[in-house]
């Protein structure tokens, strides 16, 4: 048995509670800026942090297999992957509402990444 594998092991569970956490902030603090109406530079670059990370983060947060991969790839696949399917399902169903979808999307990746750290926590 080898200390060296655990510690790994150890570095990569740290590693993915602080994408995770990283990933929270980006969309918690987003979320406050749209609601709040408030425009800038700040906005637009968690806006692609967003768009490029959180969801997909919080699938693969879930989806331990996923991380095995790759991290923070892996991430950025499925945020890209299920935010453009999301908006053509919008616009082909004639429901097309940006910010009411991008709440949307922030609170169930928002959900999804407090039950990876739960889970994480309990077991």
């Amino acid at each position: 048995m080898s200390t060296g594998g655990s510690a790994a092991r150890a570095r990569a569970r740290h590693r993915g509670e602080a994408l995770d956490l990283l990933a929270g902030l980006a969309a918690a603090v987003l979320l406050v800026l749209v609601l709040a109406g408030l425009t800038g530079g700040a906005r637009m670059l968690l806006a692609v942090l967003f768009a490029f990370f959180v969801p997909g983060r919080a699938i693969v947060s879930n989806w331990p297999r996923l991380a095995e991969w790759s991290d923070i790839g892996m991430s950025i696949a499925l945020s890209l992957g299920l935010l453009t399917l999301l908006a053509t399902v919008c616009l082909w169903a004639r429901i097309w509402h940006p910010l009411a979808l991008f709440e949307i999307e922030a609170a169930a990746s928002l959900i999804g990444l407090g039950v990876a750290a739960a889970r994480r926590r309990i077991g």
